[in-house]
């Protein structure tokens, strides 16, 4: 049985270009039977990764606020 893996990476700019602050985003499917509807197996590693990225997001989000916070008072 053949197994394979997809990985989506983004990275993006936060704050003011001359700050150069980035940060990245990365996501990874693993093992996905090629033998077993790959349909059904993305539907559920979509709901898990709407999930994860809710969490992710918010996180993200917060972290940003306290550098870009932490930049306006330089």
């Amino acid at each position: 049985m053949a197994k394979v893996s997809v990985h989506l990476g983004f990275t993006f700019r936060v704050g003011p270009l001359e700050t150069n602050q980035y940060s990245r985003i990365d996501v990874d499917v693993r093992d996905i039977d090629t033998e077993v509807s790959v349909k059904d197996q993305m539907n559920e590693a979509s709901k898990t990764l709407d999930q994860v990225w809710t969490v992710v997001r918010e996180a993200v989000d917060e972290k940003i606020e306290t550098v870009l916070d932490a930049g306006s008072t330089a």
